[in-house]
C-alpha cells in the first residue's frame, strides 16, 4: 500500500510539474518588433565595446538579444537584423 501511495504521489508530482512547465511556456510572448530593434542596437553598441569581430558580430548580437529578451519573459528569437 505504501509503493502504491508513494507512486501516486510521485505521478501526481509529475503532472503537476508539467503542467507548471507547460503553462509557463505557454504564457510567453513575442516581443515587440521595437524592443527587438531596441535590444539590437544596445547589443551591437556593447559588441563594439567588446571589440567582437564583424564575423562574430551576429552570433554575439543574436545571443545578446535572446538573452535579455529570455530575462524580461519573451520567447526569444532566430535572427537579427543588423
Amino acid at each position: 500500500m505504501k509503493l502504491f501511495s508513494a507512486l501516486a504521489s510521485f505521478v501526481l508530482a509529475a503532472t503537476l510539474t508539467s503542467t507548471s512547465v507547460i503553462a509557463d511556456e505557454v504564457q510567453q510572448q513575442s516581443a515587440p518588433a521595437s524592443l527587438i530593434a531596441d535590444l539590437t542596437q544596445v547589443c551591437v553598441e556593447w559588441a563594439q565595446d567588446d571589440e567582437v569581430t564583424t564575423d562574430a558580430l551576429r552570433q554575439y548580437v543574436l545571443q545578446c538579444v535572446n538573452e535579455e529578451l529570455t530575462a524580461s519573459d519573451y520567447m526569444t528569437v532566430t535572427d537579427v537584423d543588423i
